[in-house]
């Protein structure tokens, strides 16, 4: 990136933040499938390559993912064709928020706390579903941010990792906490793009350029129901 419009002393960095493609979460009778190990769908193929081909041209130092296989899988697609030269960096701490177990929630509070997962995301006792509470979740993604941000060896990088991932790393762009988290959609195999102005050990300020990009549909012609709303119909599929 051209940095002639900037202070001598400040670095401008940019994060490409993407979200896994596609998968199925659930089997055809409803039941969850094991998170760890879900692999992208035949439509999250073609979602991921869809972006890899609007990536084309995108210079990249580093890709780190997250060590789930459908973070994996999509971060490879995308190495193959705008980091040919680089391995994906696989990363635990880039995982998913952890969901409780679903049965566990009674039927009369299963669609706000599956559909409207993230409205609660500020609230200091909130789990999502039941699960991995937020405060915490969010404590674990910004601390993997700052390990990357605080490595000089880069000027760009692809993080592939997954939908509450994003939205964590985009409440702390925008400047706001954990209540912003519904409001920032990441459908599948989606792009962000943060920029970082980087001096010392700190961000002096953070610039959102882009939130949400699905290459495969730019104007979101197909996306009526948000993400979490798509999953409680796919758990629930008597819900229509």
């Amino acid at each position: 990136m051209k940095k002639e419009t900037m202070l001598a002393a400040t670095r401008r960095r940019r994060l490409y933040l993407v979200r896994h493609g596609h998968v199925s979460y659930f089997d055809a009778n409803g039941r969850p499938l094991p998170p760890l190990h879900v692999e992208l769908s035949s439509q999250g193929l073609s979602q991921v390559r869809s972006l890899a081909a609007a990536m084309d041209e995108i210079r990249i130092d580093r890709i780190i993912c997250s060590d789930l296989a459908r973070a994996r899988q999509t971060a490879q697609i995308l190495a193959e064709r705008i980091g040919p030269q680089l391995a994906p960096e696989a990363r635990p701490a880039w995982r998913e928020i952890r969901a409780g177990r679903l049965r566990e929630v009674p039927a009369e509070r299963l669609e706000a706390e599956l559909a409207y997962a993230y409205d609660r995301a500020a609230q200091d006792d909130a789990g999502f579903v039941g699960g991995e509470n937020f405060a915490d979740f969010a404590r674990r993604i910004l601390d993997a941010l700052q390990e990357l941000l605080a490595d000089p060896g880069w000027d760009s990088a692809l993080v592939v990792s997954h939908d509450a991932v994003n939205r964590v790393l985009l409440c702390w762009a925008a400047g706001t906490d954990l209540g912003a988290m519904s409001a920032f959609e990441q459908d599948t195999a989606c792009l962000n793009i943060v920029d970082v102005d980087w001096d010392g050990d700190q961000a002096l300020r953070r610039l959102i350029r882009a939130v949400n990009f699905t290459a495969y549909d730019a104007v979101k012609t197909t996306a009526d129901l948000t993400v979490m709303e798509r999953i409680f119909r796919d758990y629930r599929s008597d819900v229509k």
